[in-house]
């Protein structure tokens, strides 16, 4: 185990740096510190004019994530499933790009990706990227445990790369959260009679 001494700290007299108190210096060899790193960056730091505004998230960002979400339904849509697939990459790396400081940035890529990964996985299951979508599915399933969609998507690419009992335990875990889902029963149904679609 390390132990660490304490060190007593005083301020410059201009008020800048953290120095070692008993010999006044700012890397002091006898005491074992260096505070030079620390008041770089508290230099550094004070450069900074505006700060972002706290609990503010960054609306065009999340104007963009949903306009590329959006694309990527479009595209679906027609069944043009390599077009969705690539916006909807595309709003999965922006919003992935959120930087973390920013406030209840977790809760909007949590919200974000679920759905946008979701729909990916669907796009690259009609394409035959089962390995993908399975990929996609099983994220959703992290970020947002309790969606069954998660759980319905996982189910149809486990299916597909023909893993019928783990199929059919993701449909029924998608049940336990969400029990009237007529997707949910009906692809379980097809599953234990061998015909999901």
């Amino acid at each position: 185990m390390t132990t660490m001494n304490s060190v007593e700290v005083s301020v410059s007299n201009d008020g800048e740096k953290i120095l070692c108190k008993e010999h006044n210096q700012e890397t002091c060899e006898d005491c074992k510190v260096d505070w030079s790193d620390h008041n770089s960056l508290a230099t550094s730091l004070k450069q900074v004019k505006e700060l972002p505004p706290p609990n503010a998230a960054n609306p065009v960002r999340n104007a963009q994530v949903n306009r590329l979400k959006e694309e990527g339904n479009k595209f679906f849509k027609q069944n043009n499933y390599p077009e969705a697939i690539r916006f909807y990459t595309m709003a999965v790396d922006l919003s992935w790009s959120r930087p973390l400081w920013e406030p209840l940035a977790f809760q909007y890529v949590r919200e974000e990706l679920s759905t946008i990964l979701s729909n990916r996985s669907a796009a690259r299951l009609a394409t035959k990227e089962y390995v993908d979508a399975l990929v996609d599915a099983e994220m959703v399933t992290r970020l947002k445990r309790e969606w069954s969609k998660g759980w319905f998507r996982k189910g149809k690419a486990l299916w597909a790369l023909g893993r019928a009992e783990e199929a059919e335990a993701a449909f029924l875990t998608g049940l336990r959260f969400d029990h009237e889902s007529e997707e949910l029963r009906k692809a379980l149904a097809e599953v234990e009679d061998g015909t999901v679609q």
